[in-house]
């Protein structure tokens, strides 16, 4: 990518003009300032165009939901999880974007969810922190909420307070029965599929679940 010095000046004059703004319009990953980030943000869109509709913030999908694990695995306390999954082809900063409903997390400044990757939420990340692969991405969530194991609706919200996506789990009526205290997690059956279809999750081929990394079907269904 050449940028000439002239369109350079132009998105350094704009980032700066929008941080003089009352309402800090300059902060576009939503960390409270205008930094470099935020520059570097807009030099990586510099050329493209603007037609088509506009998206303010990008797509995420719910992957996994741990709601009910086996009691030879521990206690709900201890191993419950959900997975959020990155399609994009960019990381995503997630400050600003809450998961209401079932569980209360807003995440922060730190919280990042990198390109065609995970964000693992555990009830307890001491515990889960044991089988999450090496550096992932996690946060832990109010100890004293749980997922309810009837089941119930998860929402993630973007910053605009806009629902994201939306997954109303059961335990039955469509629903896999066998996350529910079996052994293996809730899982997307496959990228592709619609993410809030009951027929579009299916249990884990894993006991406790794949937090943290691609589900045990995906690529063994056939997304139309």
């Amino acid at each position: 990518m050449r940028i000439n010095i002239t369109g350079l000046a132009t998105l350094i004059f704009l980032a700066i003009s929008q941080s003089l703004s009352a309402q800090c319009t300059g902060d576009l990953n939503h960390d409270l300032k205008v930094d470099l980030l935020d520059l570097l943000s807009l030099l990586m869109h510099y050329g493209d165009s603007c037609n088509g509709p506009f998206a303010p913030f990008p797509q995420l999908h719910i992957s996994e939901i741990h709601y009910n694990p086996n009691s030879t695995q521990g206690n709900d306390s201890d191993w419950e999880f959900l997975e959020l999954y990155n399609p994009n082809s960019e990381s995503i900063p997630l400050v600003g974007w809450r998961i209401s409903n079932a569980i209360s997390v807003i995440f922060e400044v730190n919280d990042t969810i990198p390109a065609l990757s995970f964000f693992t939420v555990a009830r307890n990340l001491d515990s889960l922190g044991t089988v999450l692969p090496e550096n992932a991405h996690s946060k832990q969530w109010n100890s004293g909420e749980g997922l309810n194991n009837s089941g119930e609706t998860i929402e993630l919200l973007s910053p605009d307070d806009v629902i994201n996506v939306a997954v109303a789990y059961e335990d039955n009526d469509g629903w896999s029965e066998e996350p529910d205290g079996q052994g293996p997690s809730l899982e997307w059956f496959d990228v592709g599929l619609p993410n809030e279809a009951s027929d579009s999750w299916t249990y884990s081929l894993y006991f406790g679940g794949t937090p943290g990394t691609p589900n045990s079907t995906w690529g063994l269904s056939d997304p139309e």
